[in-house]
């Protein structure tokens, strides 16, 4: 057995006398899609900024073996740790392709850089046909295909996903899931997805944590998952 890739322990953050997180802890191994659900407000987004340096907080997180509580930001990101936020942070008046260029800046390898280019442009044909289109003009999704795919030209190790389908159309979401599905089966990319969604998580996951009011109510495997009546009749609205 392996150790996980990311593993959060006893994870506690505070915002003033809010007691946002409480005592999360989850592992994620390398290669696996892992779901994070729970309904807004929950405290998905804490834990994403928490991992990647953006909150002080108590407790331990672990990436590829390095505790990160004295790591920045920066370096975090340099290690291959990408995190794609719910506002998707474009640069608006940058084209596609400046936009995807942006997310290589730390890159010295030129001939991989290029080589991650064709791949984002093969996984959203969108983004391809629309290379020299301001960020700004372009629909919400279009965006946010143009916010992973810059989080891929980081060249990441494990891609860290908030709300990616928030306020996106079926056949949107279609193509994000597909994406993700193929980063993971052909690139063996790690994924911590954080989902209101709960069917898209529960589609495309491996295994899931349910967050609900800032602690982690259950843990388990896509079957685990989608066998709970709680989850069912709560998230995903099956009876």
């Amino acid at each position: 057995m392996t150790d996980p890739l990311l593993e959060v322990e006893d994870l506690n953050v505070y915002y003033g006398k809010s007691h946002a997180l409480k005592g999360i802890s989850l592992s994620i191994n390398e290669g696996e899609i892992y779901g994070v659900i729970g309904p807004n407000g929950a405290g998905k987004t804490t834990m994403l900024n928490a991992i990647a340096g953006f909150v002080e907080y108590d407790g331990t997180i672990h990436y590829d073996g390095t505790d990160l509580a004295t790591v920045k930001p920066q370096q975090i990101v340099r290690d291959g740790l990408i995190y794609c936020t719910e506002d998707r942070d474009l640069f608006p008046y940058f084209s596609v392709h400046e936009n995807l260029l942006m997310g290589a800046q730390f890159r010295t390898d030129r001939d991989a850089v290029q080589d991650d280019l064709e791949m984002v442009y093969d996984l959203f044909p969108r983004l391809d046909e629309r290379r020299t289109q301001e960020a700004e003009t372009m629909s919400g999704g279009e965006q946010q295909m143009l916010a992973v795919g810059r989080a891929l030209m980081s060249d990441p190790d494990v891609l860290m996903l908030d709300e990616p389908t928030l306020g996106l159309a079926p056949v949107i979401i279609q193509d994000i899931g597909d994406a993700l599905e193929t980063l993971q089966a052909e690139a063996g990319l790690t994924i911590l997805l954080a989902e209101q969604n709960s069917t898209f998580a529960l589609t495309h996951a491996d295994r899931l944590s349910l967050i609900e009011t800032g602690e982690i109510e259950l843990s388990g495997t896509h079957d685990e998952f989608h066998d709970n009546e709680y989850v069912r009749e709560a998230y995903v609205g099956v009876h």
